[in-house]
C-alpha cells in the first residue's frame, strides 16, 4: 500500500536544506583533500623528476669521467716514466730507415721494415740540426727509449689510440705505435712534415703560456673526427717538450651517455660545445635548440651548485663538472614536457579521487532517500508534537511506524511527567532565589548547576555565565583549588562524611580576584544514582573587619594605659630627685666658693655641680616626658635638645659598650619650636639608635653619631636647621622604607616596641613644619631631621627617604689614586675649589674610610694595583648604592676594550689624564648636582 506523500512545510523545507548543507560541509572538505593530495602528488612528482635530472646528470658525467681516466692516467705514467732515465736496452734501429723528404726539409722514418714497425715509433725530425748523425742518432735512440715505456704503460691498459711527443723548438716528433708520415700529415691537416711540427710545437708554446699546461696538469681537446686529445708537459734531457695522448672518438660509445628527455652538453673552459647529445623523443617545439647560447654564467654558475634541477625560464637545467677534464656537463628538459610527462604520471591519482568523490556523492544520495528524508520527518513530526499534542502523524514507510507510536507515547507521558515537575521546581526556586545565603550546587564532578541571586551578588558573576563550570575556577583561590578538588573526590566516594552538615570557614574568591572569608555548610543529594553537592555561603567580611578593629583599639588602648603608667612612675622619680638634687647643688656651690684658694678642691667641687647640673636637667626632661600640657612654642636652641636627650641615655650607651659622637655646629640659630615634642623626637631617635646596636656582634663598632647644621638657602626657601641621628648597626632593608613610619609598624622583637615612636615623631615634626625622614645609601640607619626657623610649613613636602647630602658645608670628596703626587694633586685643586677632601692611596683604604665617614663624591683612578677601580665601583655599589652613581674614574686609558666596557657597565664619568684644574672641578660638580 503506498501511502501518499503529504507536501512539506516550511520547517522541512529548512530541515532539508540543513542537510544539503551538511552534505555540502562534508563534500566540499573531501573534495579539498582530494585537490590536496593530487597537488602534493604533482609537486612529489615534479620534484622527484627535477632531482631525477640531477642525479642522471650525474651519472652521465660518472661516466664520461669512467672513459677520460683511464687516458689521463695512462698519460701521467707514461710522462713520468719517460722522464725517469730508463735502464732498458737501446733498441736497434737501422739508420737507413731514415728518409729526407723530397725537398730535404725533413727526416722520417717511413722506410721503416714491416717486421719493426710493432715496435718502434715514427720519428719525424726537422731543422738544421736534422743533418747530424750524431744528433740523429741520439734523436731515434730517445725515440726508441719513448716507445719502449709507452708500450709499457698501455699494456693491458685501455685509453691510448695514439702517442705523440713533440720538442718546444718542433724539430722532433715521435708518434707510437709506427704510423705512415702522409697519413699522420692528413690527421694533423698539414701538407709537409716541417707545417706540421711547427703547427704542433706553436700550439704546445700556446697552451704553456697561457697557463692550460702546467708540470701537473693535463689539457684536453676534442678533434674535428671525435678524437679525444689529452696533452701533459714534459722535461726529457732538459728539453722542455709535450707528450699528447688520444682516444678514439668511438670511445664514448662504451660510456652509454644518452639524453633521456631532454639535451645533454659538454662544454670545454671556454664555453665551447665538446658533445651534444639530443633525446629521441624531443618535442619540435620545445626550447632547447637556442638553449646554449643564451645560458647565462650566471645561471650555469647557479646550476652547478644547486642539488636539484634548476627552474630557469621554459626549461629545467642541471650541471655538474667533470672530475677528470676541465668540462662542465649540462643537462636540459624542456619544461612543458617535463610537466606532461608529470601530468601523465599523476593521472591514476586523479582518476581515483574522482572515483572516490563519485562514491560519496552516491552514498550522500542513497542515505537521504532511504534515512534522512524520513528521518526529517520524523523530527518535523516530534517538533510540531512538542506544541501540538494533537499534530498530524506524518507520512512515512511501514518501518518507521513503531517510532510515530513511540513518539506519541513518550509526548503523552513526558507532558505529564512535565507538570508535576515545574510545580516542584517553581517551589524550590523560589526558596533559592529568596534566600540571603549564596547558594551554589554542583553535581559529582564538581561542575556548577545552580547559583542562586545572593551568590550572584557576593561573587559578582552571573547564573548563565557560571553553570556548567568548575566550582573551584569560580569560587575557590588558585592555591587552595588543589586541596578542594581532593576534599570533593573524597566525599564523592563516601569518605569524609563529618565535613557534611558543619559550619566551617574558609576563603572565597570573586570575580575580580579579591579574597574574602566566608563561613560554608555542604550537604550531599542524591539523585536519579548521582550525587550533587549544595553549599551555603555568608560572607564574614564584615564580621572579621570588626573584629579586627576592635582588637586593634584594644592593643592601642593597652599601649595606651602602659605609656601613662610609666609616664607617672617617671613623674614620681623625677619628683623625688629634685631635694636631694637641690641640696646637692647647693652644697657644692658653697664649697666651691669657699675652695677658691686651693684649685685642685675647687675643680673637684666644680665636677659634682656640673655632675648635679646634668641629673638636673634629665630630671626636667622625665617630668617634661610625663607632663600633660599643650603645645608651648617658643625659641629653643636645637643643640640644648640634643644635649639633654644625650645625657638623659648617656648611662644607658656606656653600659651597652656605644661609643656616642657629638658633631653639633656651633652658633645654631634658634628654632620656635614645643621644646618638650622636639625633644621627645631626639630622644625617641637615640632609643631606636641604641636598640639598633644592642646585638651588634662587635662592640668596638657600635657608634652613634649626632650632629646638626644649617641647610644652605634654596629657592628663595626659608632657612632650616637639620639633626642626624646616624648608628652603625645593619640599617634598615629597602622595602620597610616607608613602612617603618606607619603606625604600630615596628621592627623590633616583641615585647620591645609599640611601633608609635617614628610615627609619633614625623607627625611632631610635621607640626613644626618640618622634616623626618631616613636617609639612603648611607650605611646602618641614619635619620635627618629638619625644622624652619619660624616653625611654620614652607609648601615641601617630604618623601620616606631622603637624599644623602645634608647640605651643611661644602661637599665632601673622596680622592683615591696609587700615585701620592697625582692624589696630593686633585686635593689640591679641589680644595681651592672649596671641596672637603680625603685621600686614600688604595681601594682597600678609601672603603675603609667610606666604613667611618660620609662622602658626597669618589674621584678614582681606573687601574691601580690589587684593586683596581672597577673593582671599588663593585664593592660601592653593594655597600652605597647612592654613592655609585657619584664616582668619577680618571685614566689615561680609557680607549682599551676593558676601560671602554667598565665605563659602559657602570654608566659613570670619566676624565683623561692630563687634566686641568677647571676640567676636575666642573666634573665633580656635575657630579653632586646628580
Amino acid at each position: 500500500m503506498t501511502l501518499p506523500q503529504p507536501v512539506p512545510d516550511a520547517a522541512l523545507q529548512r530541515l532539508r536544506r540543513s542537510y544539503a548543507l551538511l552534505m555540502l560541509a562534508l563534500g566540499l572538505p573531501v573534495a579539498a583533500a582530494i585537490l590536496y593530495v593530487l597537488a602534493l602528488q604533482f609537486e612529489i612528482v615534479a620534484l622527484g623528476t627535477q632531482r631525477q635530472i640531477a642525479m642522471s646528470t650525474e651519472r652521465r658525467v660518472t661516466r664520461l669521467d669512467a672513459v677520460l681516466a683511464p687516458l689521463r692516467d695512462n698519460l701521467l705514467r707514461l710522462r713520468n716514466a719517460t722522464q725517469v732515465p730508463s735502464l732498458a736496452p737501446s733498441v736497434p734501429v737501422d739508420r737507413a730507415s731514415l728518409l729526407a723528404n723530397a725537398d730535404d726539409t725533413a727526416y722520417t722514418m717511413d722506410a721503416l721494415p714491416p717486421v719493426l714497425r710493432d715496435s718502434a715509433p715514427q720519428v719525424l725530425l726537422a731543422g738544421p740540426q736534422r743533418k747530424d748523425p750524431r744528433w740523429r742518432g741520439a734523436a731515434v735512440e730517445q725515440a726508441a727509449l719513448f716507445a719502449q715505456q709507452a708500450r709499457l704503460v698501455t699494456a693491458g691498459r685501455s685509453g691510448f689510440r695514439r702517442t705523440y711527443y713533440v720538442d718546444a723548438q718542433g724539430s722532433q716528433l715521435w708518434v707510437y705505435p709506427w704510423v705512415r708520415s702522409d697519413e699522420l700529415l692528413a690527421e694533423l691537416g698539414a701538407t709537409d712534415v716541417v707545417g706540421a711540427m711547427q703547427r704542433l710545437a706553436a700550439r704546445h708554446a700556446a697552451a704553456g703560456e697561457d697557463g692550460r699546461v702546467f708540470p701537473d696538469a693535463v689539457t684536453w681537446q676534442v678533434r674535428a673526427d671525435g678524437a679525444i686529445r689529452a696533452t701533459a708537459a714534459l722535461m726529457l734531457n732538459d728539453s722542455p717538450g709535450t707528450v699528447t695522448g688520444e682516444l678514439p672518438a668511438a670511445a664514448l660509445d662504451a660510456a652509454r651517455i644518452d639524453a633521456g628527455i631532454g639535451r645533454f652538453w659538454v662544454l670545454d673552459t671556454a664555453g665551447r660545445v665538446v658533445w651534444e647529445y639530443k633525446a629521441r623523443d624531443e618535442p619540435s617545439s620545445s626550447s632547447l635548440a637556442g638553449m646554449l647560447p643564451a645560458l647565462a654564467p650566471d645561471d650555469l654558475r647557479r646550476a652547478l651548485d644547486a642539488p636539484l634541477a634548476l627552474p630557469l625560464g621554459s626549461l629545467l637545467l642541471a650541471a655538474r663538472p667533470s672530475a677528470v677534464a676541465p668540462w662542465r656537463a649540462v643537462y636540459a628538459s624542456d619544461s612543458a614536457h617535463v610537466r606532461r610527462l608529470v601530468l601523465r604520471d599523476v593521472a591514476p591519482y586523479a582518476a581515483g579521487g574522482a572515483a572516490l568523490l563519485v562514491l560519496f556523492l552516491g552514498v550522500a544520495t542513497l542515505l537521504w532517500r532511504r534515512h534522512a528524508l524520513p528521518s526529517l520527518r520524523l523530527v518535523d513530526y516530534l517538533h510540531r508534537k512538542a506544541f501540538d499534542l494533537n499534530a498530524a502523524e506524518p507520512s512515512l514507510p511501514q518501518i518507521w511506524a513503531p517510532w510515530v507510536r513511540l513518539t506519541r507515547e513518550t509526548f503523552g507521558a513526558a507532558r505529564e511527567a512535565q507538570a508535576r515537575e515545574q510545580q516542584a521546581l517553581a517551589l524550590k526556586s523560589a526558596i533559592v532565589d529568596h534566600a540571603l545565603a549564596a547558594i551554589i550546587s554542583t553535581d559529582a564532578m564538581g561542575r556548577i548547576v545552580e547559583f542562586n541571586p545572593a551568590a550572584e551578588a557576593m561573587f559578582g558573576r552571573r547564573r548563565d555565565e557560571v553553570l556548567g563550570r568548575p566550582v573551584v575556577d569560580v569560587a575557590v583561590p588558585p592555591r587552595h583549588r588543589s586541596g578542594h578538588e581532593a576534599a570533593i573526590a573524597r566525599m564523592r566516594e563516601g569518605g569524609d562524611a563529618d565535613a557534611l552538615g558543619r559550619r566551617v570557614e574558609m576563603t572565597a574568591m570573586r570575580a575580580d580576584g579579591v579574597e574574602f572569608p566566608v563561613e560554608v555548610v555542604l550537604w550531599r543529594t542524591d539523585l536519579a544514582g548521582e550525587s550533587h553537592f549544595t553549599a551555603s555561603l555568608t560572607d564574614l567580611s564584615e564580621r572579621r573587619a570588626a573584629a579586627e578593629q576592635i582588637e586593634r583599639q584594644r592593643e592601642a588602648l593597652r599601649q595606651s594605659e602602659k605609656l601613662g603608667a610609666m609616664g607617672s612612675l617617671l613623674a614620681g622619680v623625677a619628683h623625688e630627685l629634685n631635694n636631694p638634687l637641690a641640696i646637692v647643688m647647693g652644697r657644692a656651690s658653697l664649697l666651691e666658693e669657699k675652695c677658691e684658694g686651693e684649685p685642685a678642691l675647687q675643680s673637684d667641687a666644680r665636677r659634682i655641680r656640673e655632675a648635679a647640673e646634668r641629673c638636673g636637667r634629665i630630671v626636667r626632661t622625665f617630668l617634661n616626658m610625663a607632663r600633660q600640657k599643650p603645645a608651648e612654642r617658643r625659641n629653643v636652641q636645637l643643640n640644648d635638645l640634643a644635649r639633654a636627650a644625650v645625657d638623659m641615655l648617656a648611662y644607658t650607651f656606656r653600659s651597652h659598650g656605644i661609643e656616642l659622637q657629638l658633631a653639633l655646629a656651633p652658633e645654631l640659630p634658634e628654632v620656635s619650636a614645643d621644646a618638650d615634642q622636639i625633644g621627645q623626637v631626639v630622644l625617641n631617635l637615640l632609643v631606636n639608635a641604641q636598640q639598633a646596636l644592642a646585638a651588634a656582634p662587635d662592640p668596638a663598632q657600635r657608634v652613634v653619631r649626632v650632629a646638626t647644621g644649617v641647610e644652605a638657602r634654596r629657592d628663595n626657601r626659608e632657612p632650616r636647621v637639620w639633626l642626624r641621628v646616624a648608628d652603625s648597626g645593619p640599617g634598615v632593608p629597602p622595602a620597610l622604607h616607608e613602612s617603618i613610619f606607619e603606625p604600630f609598624f615596628t621592627t623590633k622583637p616583641e615585647g620591645m616596641g609599640t611601633g608609635l615612636g617614628l610615627a609619633v615623631s614625623r607627625s611632631l615634626v610635621r607640626e613644626h613644619g618640618g622634616q623626618l625622614g631616613l636617609e639612603i645609601g648611607s650605611s646602618g640607619a641614619v635619620f635627618r631631621m629638619s625644622l624652619p626657623i619660624s616653625g611654620r610649613a614652607d609648601g615641601v613636602t617630604e618623601p620616606g627617604a631622603l637624599g644623602s647630602a645634608d647640605g651643611s658645608g661644602p661637599a665632601r670628596v673622596l680622592v683615591v689614586d696609587d700615585e701620592a703626587e697625582i692624589a696630593e694633586l686633585m686635593r689640591a685643586m679641589l680644595e681651592g675649589a672649596g671641596f672637603e677632601v680625603a685621600t686614600a692611596e688604595s681601594g682597600a683604604l678609601a672603603l675603609e674610610l667610606l666604613a667611618e665617614a660620609r662622602f658626597d663624591a669618589i674621584v678614582s683612578d681606573l687601574r691601580m694595583p690589587e684593586m683596581d677601580g672597577a673593582a671599588l665601583w663593585r664593592e660601592v655599589k653593594a655597600r652605597h648604592p647612592a654613592l655609585a652613581r657619584r664616582m668619577l674614574f680618571v685614566t689615561g686609558d680609557t680607549l682599551s676594550p676593558g676601560a671602554e666596557k667598565f665605563l659602559a657597565e657602570s654608566g659613570c664619568s670619566s676624565l683623561d689624564k692630563p687634566f686641568g684644574r677647571a676640567d676636575l672641578v666642573d666634573r665633580v660638580a656635575t657630579l653632586l648636582m646628580n
